[in-house]
């Protein structure tokens, strides 16, 4: 019988204990979205301490070169650590206009597919940055990005899709719901919607994301940050039933599930259990101290673990007041944790 199974089992038999400490390191456990932006093996390290993989993705949509240096280092990392980093490669939209853009792309992507990339990640420049020769926003439903889209979900890869922004981010400052975004925002201004009137708004934002889950039924997406649905449960509820092929990981959003309804939050994760993956959106940088970086992986993951696996009282300095942790069911908390990972990123168990 297997191992992790029986391990699960023994939670679901056992008494209550205060956050179940040996599980945790016992367990294999999925981060699946982090970004190791450099060569250290720190974080890593600290991954397979405490029973992780992970799975690092590349971003941007405006700069290539960028984008073939967070290349190098996800291939350097997976390949140093086998079994423990996988990678996601995302495309460029440089050119896109251009004859043979599409068939460069294409062509881009099934090397890196070759290269051991399990995914391909879609980032908020596309609808927020690039425009096109006439000065309209490309948004992710555009048709001359379809054909792309077809070739990934011929390829049965999954797209990662941090499309729009949290709804804060189109609210003053002090109107922000939690302190993750007020310190965000306010350290990234040219992403503060707010201060930038002239871009597609938070509901044409969705509206366009929805669309093109429709469009690409057959393609698997995997929604960054509770699918930029992270104000209301009840509203990522109503795409989750409406699109079959679309979850979300829960990356730099927990925060926005503890100043929920308690309840509403647990009906969400009993209901769609098989849809919904823990991630941290933990980024790693050229020059951070090694010890450092394990310590603040290592405490991200157990304050995360503590919230999603007992009811203890709990304060975080991401949001204002306190809240109580969910105790999902040994069942859910499996799936939330690795399980669905392995379902919806194609990894094996």
């Amino acid at each position: 019988m297997n191992p992790t199974f029986l391990l699960w089992l023994f939670m679901l038999l056992s008494p209550p204990a205060a956050d179940h400490p040996p599980l945790f390191h016992r367990l294999a456990k999925t981060d699946s979205h982090v970004h190791l932006c450099t060569f250290d093996s720190a974080f890593a390290q600290q991954a397979r301490a405490d029973r992780f993989r992970l799975v690092t993705i590349l971003v941007g949509a405006t700069d290539s070169i960028a984008i073939q240096r967070q290349r190098h280092w996800a291939v350097a990392q997976a390949e140093r650590f086998p079994g423990t980093v996988r990678w996601i490669t995302t495309f460029s939209l440089q050119g896109f206009e251009e004859p043979g853009w599409q068939k460069k792309t294409i062509d881009r992507l099934r090397r890196d597919f070759a290269a051991g990339a399990i995914g391909v990640k879609v980032w908020k420049d596309i609808g927020m940055v690039i425009r096109d020769h006439a000065g309209r926003f490309v948004m992710i439903d555009d048709p001359r990005l379809d054909g792309i889209f077809h070739f990934i979900a011929a390829s049965g890869k999954p797209v990662v899709a941090h499309l729009g922004e949290p709804r804060n981010c189109w609210l003053p400052l002090e109107q922000m719901t939690v302190n993750n975004d007020r310190s965000y925002f306010s350290r990234h201004p040219e992403y503060h919607m707010f201060l930038h009137p002239e871009v597609p708004d938070y509901a044409e934002q969705i509206r366009c994301r929805d669309h093109w889950l429709e469009k690409n039924p057959n393609l698997r997406v995997i929604g960054a940050h509770l699918g930029s649905l992270e104000y209301d449960v009840e509203e990522l509820a109503k795409r989750l039933e409406r699109y079959a092929n679309f979850s979300v990981d829960l990356s730099a959003r927990i925060c926005h599930l503890q100043i929920q309804d308690r309840d509403r939050v647990l009906r969400l994760f009993d209901r769609y259990q098989d849809r919904l993956l823990y991630g941290t959106d933990i980024e790693i940088e050229e020059g951070e101290q090694p010890a450092q970086v394990r310590e603040k992986v290592h405490r991200t993951w157990r304050e995360d673990w503590i919230y999603l696996s007992t009811d203890q009282k709990l304060t975080s300095p991401l949001v204002s007041g306190g809240f109580r942790g969910l105790k999902l069911k040994p069942a859910v908390l499996q799936k939330v944790l690795h399980a669905n990972a392995c379902t919806w990123l194609g990894l094996e168990e």
